[in-house]
This record gives structure tokens, C-alpha cells and sequence, in this order.
């Protein structure tokens, strides 16, 4: 078994054809918070994992026989929890009944309202902004 107590933040300052060369392990996001674990790597080692603080994926863990182990996500989990994709939809901005605007008084265009009328914006729409 191999102890793991040493991290180093995204590979930084390591050689990149040591990285390339480097195994990795699959840690779920649960794990790589909490910093200690105990896994399989991709060689088939058995790591005994002991961080004082989490480790993110891409993060490389320094052996006790000095190999390099590259952190990976879990099968089927997204990379990062700040990566995960999403779909942006879009809601028109709508003026009507109850929606807030089917009022007549001074709400800070720089007019007054002194009488009620439709409530327009935009070109042609009758009255100064």
C-alpha cells in the first residue's frame, strides 16, 4: 500500500511528460473534500490517501515510493461541481396585468403621470425618458 500525504495543486512546476506519465485515480467529489480515502490507482496500486485539506481533480498526489498520481473525477461525475453544464433559457420581460406596471403614478422614469395610459417603452412610444 502506498501513503499519500503530499499534494501538489494542479501539477504546477512538474515537468509535463512526468504528468503525462503519471497514473491516476478516481476519486468521487465526497472524497476529494474530506481529503482521506483509501483507492485503487491506474496500475492497480492500493494508495492510502491523508491530505490536511481536500484536492480537486487535475491535482497530483506525491507517493511515499515518489510516483505521481493524477487526481480524476469519479465515473459519471462532472469534473468539477462549478463545471457542470447547464441550459440557460431565456424569459421574455413582459409589461401587463400583474406584472407590476398596471399602475398610473410617479415611479421614476423623470415624468409625471397625471392621468392613466397604456404604459409603452421604446421607440414611438409617446412620451420623454
Amino acid at each position: 500500500m502506498l501513503t499519500i500525504s503530499k499534494l501538489v495543486p494542479q501539477g504546477q512546476g512538474l515537468a509535463t511528460v512526468l504528468l503525462k506519465r503519471a497514473a491516476t485515480v478516481a476519486v468521487p467529489q465526497a472524497q476529494r473534500r474530506s481529503g482521506l480515502f483509501e483507492g485503487t490507482d491506474s496500475q492497480g496500486r492500493t494508495l492510502a490517501v491523508s491530505l490536511p485539506t481536500g484536492m480537486r481533480t487535475g491535482d497530483v498526489l506525491l507517493a511515499s515510493d515518489g510516483s505521481l498520481i493524477t487526481v480524476q473525477p469519479a465515473a459519471g461525475e462532472a469534473p468539477d461541481p462549478v463545471a457542470i453544464p447547464v441550459k440557460v433559457a431565456v424569459a421574455p420581460h413582459v409589461h401587463g396585468p400583474g406584472c407590476g406596471h398596471d399602475h398610473s403614478h410617479d415611479h421614476g422614469h423623470g415624468h409625471s403621470h397625471e392621468h392613466g395610459h397604456g404604459h409603452v417603452h421604446g421607440p414611438g412610444c409617446g412620451h420623454d425618458h
